[in-house]
């Protein structure tokens, strides 16, 4: 808990162009990797051979896969059938380079027969990627609907960004690398499309929340909101994603060649998942959302809040607290940041010249007058007391008069 108090801050938003330039860089060599290297495509997309051979029990794939890479096919694509068969599919072979591969699996794989030798045509692995493109294209238009009904417009054209995002990053690592694309790896491509968009819709939905409770009042920007939503999940989708690629990455030691050609794509796509999802398509909301009149209206009302606010610190509009009892004078006003006027010079020199013989009190009048008699820390003046009329009663005639008159308690004596 402690360290997500320290994290739960990190500025997402403001650091857009930073996150845009380093996707716009990986995307580009993806892009530069496809045109240049290409694809490796399988025997399934290409066409090839297909051996289906018999074993002595205990023979393990590795042991299959060295004896065919004995005589050059190292990147053939070796299953395990049951019942000890293998299936053995490598490049399209004469019949001479099947004899070959043959003698090689029957001395060093323990083969015990050939059960059969077709060849595979391109057909099939054509026929995968058709149904592939439209399966994408289905799915991003059903997006689309989706995300414009249950968000808005602007976030479903945000998350088909980010599943473009992700595809061609994943394809770009496959051109680079140069691993064999095999229909285990167009199956893994269509399922972290799901994955991404899964974090995705989490992300909105709390932008959505978050950004309907703004208004002119509020002290938060659109962007300052989607930022402080995407804090709010981060931990949630970093979670997830941890969570997630543990079985991947135990598939990619231990699964084999069969399993590691699934789980690779895997881990690729959530890991340019979950950056989309958090880092990249949050500062696209909230960079598009901000072209808004009503989120360009709040940030100028932010603006101008803080500016106040600024301003106030730094001393420019301090009001001085002035004691209860003190009439504060015109004067005053100098303290609260007014320059006194310019023509009080002239005004205190006039009266020096129609009677110089009181040229000292004359200008020492002014002098007394500009000095501000009303400070926080002057002293309220004593109330003097009004002068009595001549012959009212005082305070000791009254209390006499009390003490004389009927009910005062006091009976006169009676004259003898």
């Amino acid at each position: 808990m402690k360290l997500w108090h320290r994290i739960k801050d990190l500025n997402f938003v403001g650091h857009k162009y930073i996150w845009f330039t380093i996707s716009a860089i990986v995307m580009l060599v993806a892009i530069v990797a496809l045109i240049v290297r290409g694809l490796n495509f399988g025997i399934d997309f290409t066409g090839g051979t297909e051996l289906d051979v018999k074993v002595k029990p205990g023979t393990t794939i590795a042991q299959v896969r060295s004896a065919a890479g004995s005589v050059g096919f190292a990147d053939a694509q070796i299953q395990s059938a049951g019942n000890n068969e293998v299936i053995v599919r490598v490049p399209k072979l004469d019949d001479a380079q099947k004899t070959k591969l043959s003698d090689a699996l029957k001395a060093k794989a323990n083969m015990v027969e050939v059960l059969g030798i077709s060849d595979v045509g391109p057909g099939w692995g054509g026929q995968v990627s058709r149904q592939a493109i439209i399966a994408f294209i289905v799915f991003v238009f059903a997006i689309l609907i989706y995300i414009s009904v249950r968000f808005e417009f602007k976030m479903a054209v945000t998350a088909i960004i980010e599943i473009v995002h992700d595809s061609v990053i994943t394809v770009g690592v496959y051109a680079l690398t140069g691993r064999q694309v095999t229909p285990a790896t167009v199956i893994a491509v269509l399922t972290i499309l799901g994955y991404s968009l899964y974090d995705t819709v989490v992300v909105f939905d709390r932008i959505k929340e978050n950004g309907d409770l703004l208004t002119r009042q509020s002290k938060q920007t659109y962007s300052e909101v989607v930022n402080h939503s995407v804090n709010q999940v981060l931990a949630r989708s970093i979670n997830t994603s941890l969570v997630t690629l543990i079985p991947i990455v135990s598939i990619l030691i231990f699964g084999g060649t069969v399993l590691t050609a699934f789980a690779f794509p895997l881990f690729i796509g959530v890991l340019s998942g979950a950056y989309s999802s958090i880092i990249l398509a949050p500062p696209i909301v909230a960079m598009w959302k901000e072209t808004e009149p009503k989120n360009k209206a709040y940030r100028e009302q932010v603006e101008r809040r803080q500016t106040r606010e600024a301003r106030v610190s730094a001393g420019g509009a301090v009001e001085v607290p002035v004691p209860k009892g003190v009439v504060p004078k015109a004067s005053a006003k100098s303290t609260q940041g007014q320059a006194p006027k310019a023509g009080a010079g002239k005004a205190a020199a006039k009266p020096a010249q129609k009677k110089p013989a009181a040229a000292g009190k004359a200008k020492s009048k002014p002098a007394e007058k500009a000095v501000p008699e009303a400070t926080p820390k002057a002293a309220a003046p004593k109330p003097q007391p009004k002068p009595k009329p001549k012959g009212a009663p005082t305070s000791k005639s009254q209390a006499k008069s009390r003490t004389k008159g009927p009910g005062s308690g006091k009976k006169k004596k009676k004259k003898k």
